[in-house]
């Protein structure tokens, strides 16, 4: 076991390699009341093409529901049974089941990993499946904020699995069977391509011990992951569609297409998150004329999202001209040199307003315990780097990122009209 002390958050982790390949991260907090476990997998919604074959999109989100049935029950009522809540999420690469609770510990830890690592399927329950995740698709395809989302994604990558929704389709996910579900399972669910971390008032000895006890006597298996990369066509550069919504909405996303390295993918993605900070933040002189003219309102959204597998920056926002206010923002980040949008100053103002609001971040127990594992990279990072991250940041490093990004970058724009 290897003990990383952080200096910089005054922070202790404990790291765990078991002998079956599990990655098992502690975060003793003898102060706080309540323990967190979240046990992860990397596979989420982009994971549709392995050793050879194609699976419905959905797959991974629809193995999520199934994995808390069992056939002595639902495990949500077991973790109630021991006083505490249970839940599950699947995203672009990754699929996550938690517990919290501040009684029966040891219990609640066995019973995270003993669930998660006993997949029981069978045709009947797919079926019955099937009929309430297509519900739950149909109740997203009302919501025009997620409908921006998912159709500025879609025009951004197009006939890739990106431009699918998590949850899959309707028609995707009357294709899954239950010997699909398990060939998933079986490739992904492995040891080794998962991590568990847990944070609380617990003795790291102890559960360490009673975790590799519990490993120990299974026989899981291990087969070679074979991801087929992913391909990506031409983005769209214009698409709409119609609803029944009070105002107009457009998204308009910028696609980059460099390479990023494992080593440097923390420090890229946060860049990325200052430089159009600089560009559209609160503080930036575009937002400021924009909102006091009225360009823009309260709806206006920007983000970025990246990881080695795609990266892209997506603006949202309900106007009456988005054909006039998507020129303007291309125009913005054409002329950001130019306008001198990102000085020093404005770099060091929103590097430290970060750099404090990470800061902050680590006095909430369930804020830690959700972005630990979203933040893990293969490079061995944690969301305890980023403080050391930011500290060490400067603005060319920046603007090095940010000018290879927008080099080759790929744009969209995605309107929804009202009917």
């Amino acid at each position: 076991m290897i003990k990383k002390y952080y200096k910089n958050i005054d922070e202790i982790l404990y790291v765990d390699k078991l002998d079956n390949g599990l990655t098992v991260y502690y975060l003793p907090k003898p102060d706080w009341s309540k323990t967190y476990g979240i046990f992860s997998t990397n596979f989420g919604s982009l994971d549709i093409r392995f050793d050879g074959e194609t699976y419905p999109a959905g797959i991974a989100h629809f193995l999520e529901h199934k994995l808390f049935e069992k056939e002595d029950g639902d495990v949500m009522l077991k973790f109630g049974a021991l006083g505490a809540q249970t839940n599950a999420f699947t995203s672009f690469n990754r699929t996550a089941y938690l517990f919290v609770g501040s009684e029966n510990i040891k219990k609640n830890i066995q019973l995270l990993v003993d669930f998660v690592q006993a997949p029981y399927f069978t045709e009947a329950s797919v079926a019955k499946e099937q009929g309430i995740i297509k519900q739950e698709i149909q109740m997203y395809q009302d919501d025009s904020n997620w409908r921006l989302y998912a159709g500025l994604l879609a025009a951004l990558y197009p006939d890739s699995p990106l431009a699918e929704d998590i949850a899959g389709s309707p028609e995707s996910i009357g294709e899954i069977t239950a010997s699909m579900l398990y060939k998933n399972y079986e490739t992904f669910y492995q040891p080794s391509n998962m991590s568990l971390f847990l944070t609380g008032p617990f003795n790291v000895e102890e559960i360490s011990e009673l975790l590799i006890q519990n490993q120990a006597v299974k026989n899981l298996p291990s087969p070679k992951i074979n991801r087929a990369e992913i391909e990506f066509a031409p983005s769209v550069p214009f698409s709409e569609i119609s609803m029944e919504v009070s105002d107009t909405k457009m998204g308009l996303g910028l696609r980059g297409n460099n390479h990023v390295k494992a080593e440097e993918q923390m420090e890229y993605r946060i860049s990325m998150q200052i430089f159009f900070a600089m560009l559209f933040g609160k503080t930036s002189e575009f937002y400021e004329n924009a909102y006091k003219t009225g360009l823009i309102d309260d709806s206006f959204n920007y983000e970025f999202e990246g990881s080695l597998q795609f990266q892209c920056f997506m603006v949202s926002l309900d106007t009456k001209e988005p054909e006039k206010l998507a020129n303007i923002l291309q125009e913005e980040l054409k002329k950001y040199k130019i306008k001198n949008s990102t000085t020093s100053e404005k770099f060091e103002l929103i590097r430290r307003q970060m750099l404090g609001g990470h800061i902050a971040s680590l006095n909430s127990q369930e804020h830690i315990a959700n972005e630990f594992t979203a933040t893990v990279d293969s490079s061995g990072k944690t969301f305890f780097d980023v403080s050391d991250v930011l500290s060490n940041l400067t603005l060319e490093r920046v603007l090095e990122f940010a000018e290879k990004f927008l080099e080759k970058s790929e744009s969209s724009v995605f309107v929804i009209r009202s009917k």
